[in-house]
């Protein structure tokens, strides 16, 4: 070990108590919790919900329609069979209009609450196929069975590429009656929504930068009293 070496770590051993109980160490720690804090409120979950509650009774080749819009007062629900609309356009019971496109989006359900149109006791299966898709893609199926309905909730989480086409607070799902040979494939949609949940970038508090400037500071101003 060089001489230069020795004299170094012996210094540091004698000065190392005044090290521990300087300004140094406690600015040191002001600044370290200061970043810390700033980190964690800079990612604050932000919840969007857009709900849809009217009935809609999609009978045997029809689709239910829902365009879920996040960002502005609209959307729309609607009964289609082959290229017509049937009936009127139901706009967002709960509608949502806060949506940050520069968000991080963490998570997206959708769900559907689905009952038959058979009276009685009789509770037959019914055949349901469900898609969505963004505004310019083809869809992609992500539910399509054969159920028995009473009055049941079906959700979706939206992983992947879905979360996607969510991005722009945009999203079109589709429930379909498919058609079965031999059964009259009907239900109803009692409600559905969507709920998306994401990550905000927030400004961090004056308070906070007030404090990590002044801690900077501090630090400079004893670096020139020792050196």
């Amino acid at each position: 070990m060089s001489q230069k070496l020795i004299n170094s770590v012996s210094r540091f051993n004698r000065d190392k108590g005044k090290l521990l109980s300087s300004p140094f160490l406690l600015l040191a720690t002001m600044i370290a919790v200061t970043l810390a804090w700033s980190s964690v409120a800079m990612a604050v979950p932000v919840s969007y919900e857009e709900v849809f509650d009217r009935n809609l009774r999609v009978r045997e080749g029809q689709r239910a329609v829902y365009n879920f819009d996040l960002n502005d007062v609209g959307g729309s629900s609607f009964i289609r069979s082959g290229g017509s609309i049937l009936g009127p356009t139901f706009l967002p019971t709960v509608d949502e209009t806060s949506f940050d496109t520069n968000l991080n989006i963490v998570s997206a359900v959708l769900s559907f609450t689905i009952g038959g149109m058979d009276g009685g006791n009789f509770a037959p299966r019914e055949r349901i196929k469900i898609k969505v898709t963004g505004e310019s893609g083809t869809g992609d199926t992500i539910f399509n069975e054969t159920v028995f309905l009473g009055v049941d909730t079906f959700d979706f989480n939206l992983t992947g590429s879905w979360l996607d086409w969510v991005d722009d607070g945009k999203l079109r799902a589709v429930a379909i009656a498919v058609n079965r040979p031999g059964f009259d494939n009907d239900f109803k949609i009692k409600q559905a929504s969507l709920s998306v949940v994401a990550h905000h970038a927030a400004v961090p508090e004056p308070a906070s930068l007030i404090l990590m400037g002044s801690g900077l500071m501090g630090l400079f101003i004893y670096g020139r009293k020792r050196s």
